[in-house]
């Protein structure tokens, strides 16, 4: 007979419901056992008073105890009540390329820099270095230990149905793995000379606060790694390449800063990791992780290849901006002196190559502008891991250590 709720009534498990009940309502009879004790001169005390000693409360931290967690309102110690736009590590531009040129005042060549292409024709790998490559790529994506949930995968066709997850290298290890195993070779290739005037720095971050058109923008981004070096690099001559000859990309009626959340919670302040009192403290090459996982759009879209290298362009520049401030101090707008930084970001099977020179932190300027040259994406396999139980790795692109061992040489 099926269970309802007429049938329950008669069940044992109501009649303790409602026992349990009835008896919390009882009131206690009084025994006059309070009464024969004060006729006795017995004085009468409430046992609280007695066990528990009433001691003022006194906050205290305990080492190794978190503290507790600090609100997200005015009580905040970097409440601030004008808001600003922060662009973070997650974030993605709506409009991708034509979006950041718009925002940061910056014209874009499609193609790497004359003297780079000319010094990449004469980088030649050697052939063992080659083969050893190959096999640090299967060591980083294939033969890793670790055992973790891998990311979320979902069918486009079914987007409410998630496949199982499985175990295997997560997403910001490979990464990791992979850049290491690059700028290793690239050390190999360049040798002591090269490698003594070059250091890489972890998890490096970069603080960048800009005022434009009457808006707050704050740039709050993560290096993952970072190549830094005893001198900058040389800047590439504005005169040769024009770039007040090229027209910016036009929004409207979309703003620049679309799809940049805003907030009131941000440390409104420029932030370069190395001191520039250390010898080796100028940015060099930047190393960008890019994972699926972590980047996402706020359409919940999947991300262009153009947002991403978007993405590339914002964090060089929050790097070349954030040195000019510490350089030059924090009201500097045009730069004495241009900084120039290279980027490569990657999600350990497609690698984005590009350099950005800044010239300028007005970005409303319309006598100088600054410059973003790119290079097509470049894929380092098409296939990478098991097949019928054996390790393969096919298709193999040897480019990709060429540039970023020119990178690292420059």
């Amino acid at each position: 007979m099926r269970l309802t709720h007429v049938l329950l009534r008669q069940h044992i498990g109501f009649y303790f419901k409602k026992h349990w009940l009835r008896q919390g309502k009882r009131v206690p009879n009084d025994t006059g056992a309070e009464q024969e004790l004060v006729a006795r001169g017995i004085a009468v005390r409430d046992p609280k008073e007695v066990i528990k000693e009433q001691r003022p409360f006194v906050e205290f931290n305990i080492p190794g105890v978190l503290p507790p967690p600090v609100a997200f309102d005015e009580t905040h110690p970097l409440w601030n009540s004008q808001q600003a736009y922060v662009y973070g590590d997650e974030n993605v531009l709506l409009e991708g390329v034509r979006q950041s040129q718009a925002l940061l005042n910056t014209v874009v060549y499609d193609d790497l820099p004359l003297k780079l292409e000319e010094k990449l024709d004469q980088t030649k790998v050697p052939t063992q270095l080659d083969r050893s490559m190959q096999q640090a790529v299967l060591s980083a994506l294939v033969f890793d230990t670790e055992q973790v949930k891998t990311a979320i995968v979902k069918v486009p066709d079914r987007p409410a149905f998630k496949l199982p997850r499985t175990y295997g290298i997560s997403e910001g290890r490979r990464n990791q793995l992979i850049l290491s195993k690059l700028v290793t070779h690239s050390e190999r290739f360049c040798g002591r000379p090269i490698n003594a005037n070059r250091k890489v720095v972890y998890n490096v971050q970069f603080l960048v606060p800009i005022e434009k058109d009457g808006e707050r923008l704050l740039m709050n981004v993560k290096a993952d790694s970072m190549i830094i070096s005893q001198a900058p690099l040389h800047p590439f001559d504005v005169n040769v390449y024009r770039p007040l000859d090229k027209e910016l990309p036009t929004l409207f009626p979309v703003k620049e800063t679309i799809s940049i959340p805003t907030q009131n919670i941000y440390d409104w302040k420029n932030e370069y990791p190395i001191s520039k009192n250390y010898k080796l403290s100028h940015p060099h090459t930047v190393l960008i992780h890019c994972s699926p996982g972590d980047v996402k759009n706020l359409t919940e879209l999947p991300v262009s290849s153009d947002q991403k290298e978007a993405r590339t362009m914002m964090k060089a520049f929050a790097v070349a901006a954030s040195r000019a401030r510490q350089l030059y101090g924090n009201d500097v707008k045009a730069l004495p002196h241009p900084i120039t930084v290279q980027a490569v970001q990657t999600d350990s099977k497609t690698f984005h190559f590009g350099v950005f020179q800044l010239n300028t932190l007005d970005l409303s300027s319309t006598t100088e502008r600054n410059l973003w040259f790119r290079k097509a994406p470049l894929t380092l396999y098409t296939q990478c891991g098991y097949v019928a139980g054996k390790p393969t790795l096919e298709e193999y692109n040897k480019d990709v250590l060429r540039h970023l061992a020119m990178f690292y040489s420059n």
